[in-house]
């Protein structure tokens, strides 16, 4: 009879010892089978980020390929060229070379202060009757141009006048002879534009979108860097690009075309 209680005893220990080592094998395959998914998981992901790095990395290449390929074809010297650089010290090839393609700038967002007689180049003149229009729809007012394009003549008598050098290019010397700038609303001294509320919030609205049409403020830091005063009220149209590359990176024309020169 004892006999018999132990053998018993011993099955049920026997049996304990089985279902608890059923316990630990689960529990462990469990653990194993986790891990190992898990494991493949990790590996997908980390194959998925190195696929998308190597993708990031050849993007990366492309644009940096595709900027300098833009910045090496941009044409600064060719007077008809739409990127040509000018300043006081840098004129036109012919100092009296006059642009082809010049039109009428009066629009119906467009005032011209001089009477209608006023002409961009029709590339210009586009760009800024498109800006025109989405500054009407911002503020229900219009641009008002008071210079565009002037000719070698035109700008000799205006120097000739005893317009400071600071103030006013010799002739030949003009951004405005290239038929690609304009003066805005008031060409009068920083100063005036940094007292006056209503031309402050033209120029921040310039400064925020003339980009998107491809223009840019030629003269932001002084003649040191710019060869000319701050003109907020003188805008240059250029092209696409290089409208976004000199916001982007902080330059004026004149900084630019000097980085240039440099390489």
């Amino acid at each position: 009879m004892i006999k018999n209680k132990i053998n018993l005893k011993n099955k049920y220990l026997l049996f304990m010892l089985f279902i608890i080592f059923l316990f630990i094998f689960f529990f462990l395959y469990r653990d194993y089978k986790l891990k190992e998914t898990t494991n493949i998981r990790l590996n997908n992901i980390n194959k998925l980020l190195n696929k998308e790095k190597v993708e990031e990395i050849k993007k990366l290449k492309n644009n940096i390929k595709n900027k300098n390929i833009f910045l090496k074809n941009l044409d600064l010297k060719t007077d008809s060229s739409l990127t040509k650089f000018v300043s006081a010290k840098v004129p036109f090839n012919n100092k009296k070379y006059i642009p082809e393609n010049l039109v009428s700038i009066s629009t119906e967002f467009i005032i011209d202060w001089k009477w209608w007689v006023q002409k961009l180049r029709k590339e210009a003149k586009e760009a800024l009757n498109n800006m025109a229009k989405n500054y009407y729809r911002d503020t229900w007012k219009k641009i008002i141009v008071v210079s565009a394009y002037r000719s070698y003549l035109y700008q000799k008598w205006i120097k000739d006048r005893w317009c400071p050098d600071n103030l006013c290019a010799k002739a030949g010397y003009s951004e405005h002879q290239s038929g690609l700038a304009v003066d805005l609303w008031a060409a009068s001294t920083n100063n005036d534009w940094n007292k006056s509320k209503v031309f402050k919030s033209r120029y921040k609205w310039l400064k925020d979108n003339a980009y998107k049409y491809w223009f840019t403020n030629t003269y932001q830091k002084w003649i040191d860097i710019d060869t000319y005063d701050i003109e907020p009220w003188h805008w240059r149209y250029v092209w696409e690009k290089l409208a976004k590359y000199l916001l982007d990176n902080n330059l004026t024309i004149a900084q630019f075309y000097n980085k240039m020169e440099q390489h």
